[in-house]
């Protein structure tokens, strides 16, 4: 292992992008929230026990990710730096563009443009990924990490349930690349927008106000400051006051990306949370996780469906039968495989209340997808939560009669 000092803010999404790759890269790093004094005092940068010094957070996470992110193969190398530079260069502008003043963190502009532009790079996405799991070959690249870090923003706050609506083999891959557990242990839960952000000037007035009284000095300088200043030459008050008023406008022109980006981030949080779709339903007497726990440890024939329908509460869960619309589209097993895997990960908001046992049957090219799921509640689940509204189209749903000898055979077999 080798390790490593990153100066940055953990909040900020250039930072988060490096500690992601340093996961994947086995890589420790020690985070520090301040500026470097190399090699142009930006943020983040990597200073390495080894000597190497880098900035720019491409390059720190190619270096920290090593052959893991970087791609499997020499050729793979420049597909995923195609896709690094694209999303920095060109699709990184468009959701700034349309975000930042959506959540009031810059003055209100005219977002038409970018938004456009935006939906326009994401409809292109959304027909590359049909038939991929992940940008770069079959494994997580700096490709997918780069491209899903710079679309958390916009999927949190423009882009509500009616455009993902379009964009089903998007939001499919997205969900996956968030779910995974380095992704997830670094960005944290992330809710997806319900109603477009709109500008609102008190918010956006809050939020200048509050950046600065955290960036300038006290209201009343000390008394032998205030002494020093008036024996100043009435001669010398010009050149000062012209000074302060050209450090002032140099100061308002100053703002870039991280510095929106962190006003972002202040009205992000904000933001209200999403309520949780069980809250209100009755708990019942199944203990959900007693079963899944037999499930995982002991004998599932004679353990943990004897232990089911021993303590099923039939008032307060249901059971259903759901299987792939389109098994002609399954081609390798191992890739049937990683599309349960990526839904599971998808929904792991759902798993407190909800279990499924999910197979693939069959061989390369002629397989099917079918499994039984349980959750609390008589009606089907995914609507209730655009964050578990990825993948359940793609399945047929049944609902079973828990009493009925046919559910207990499906039970046993899936």
């Amino acid at each position: 292992m080798t390790n490593g000092k990153l100066y940055g803010s953990a909040t900020n999404f250039r930072t988060q992008k490096v500690l992601i790759a340093a996961k994947y890269g086995n890589t420790n790093v020690v985070l520090v929230n301040e500026q470097p004094s190399f090699p142009v005092g930006s943020t983040p940068a990597y200073e390495g026990d080894d000597g190497v010094q880098l900035f720019g957070a491409a390059a720190i996470a190619y270096h920290v990710g090593g052959s893991t992110v970087r791609g499997q193969h020499p050729d793979h190398f420049a597909q995923v730096l195609q896709w690094v530079e694209w999303s920095e260069a060109k699709l990184l502008p468009n959701v700034l563009g349309y975000v930042l003043p959506s959540v009031s963190a810059v003055e209100n502009m005219p977002v038409d443009q970018a938004k456009s532009d935006l939906l326009a790079q994401l409809h292109h996405l959304n027909d590359y990924l049909l038939t991929r799991t992940y940008l770069v070959d079959e494994r997580i690249s700096l490709a997918d990490i780069s491209v899903a870090l710079d679309l958390v923003a916009a999927y949190q706050h423009v882009l509500d349930g009616t455009v993902r609506a379009k964009l089903t083999n998007l939001n499919r891959w997205f969900q996956t690349i968030i779910n995974q557990p380095h992704v997830k242990s670094v960005v944290g839960e992330v809710t997806l927008c319900q109603k477009v952000c709109q500008f609102d000037a008190k918010k956006y007035n809050e939020l200048v106000a509050s950046k600065k009284s955290t960036t300038t000095g006290p209201a009343h300088p000390r008394k032998d400051q205030h002494s020093e200043r008036k024996s100043e030459s009435k001669k010398d008050q010009p050149k000062s006051e012209e000074k302060k008023k050209d450090k002032k406008k140099k100061t308002d022109e100053s703002h870039d990306d991280a510095d929106e980006m962190d006003a972002a981030d202040e009205a992000m949080a904000q933001e209200p949370k999403a309520t949780d779709p069980f809250a209100t339903m009755p708990k019942g007497t199944f203990d959900l996780d007693a079963f899944k726990r037999s499930y995982s440890n002991e004998d599932t024939l004679t353990k943990a469906i004897p232990f089911l329908w021993a303590n099923f509460d039939a008032e307060h869960y249901s059971i259903w039968f759901a299987e792939y619309k389109y098994p002609q589209e399954l081609t390798l097993v191992f890739m049937s495989c990683n599309l349960i895997n990526g839904m599971y990960q998808r929904l792991e908001k759902l798993k407190k209340n909800a279990f499924a046992s999910v197979c693939v049957f069959g061989k390369d090219n002629e397989s099917t997808i079918s499994g039984v799921w349980i959750w609390r509640g008589h009606e089907l689940v995914f609507p209730l939560s655009p964050d578990w509204q990825i993948d359940y189209e793609s399945y047929d749903w049944k609902k079973l009669d828990p009493k009925s000898d046919a559910t207990k055979k499906i039970v046993q077999e899936v």
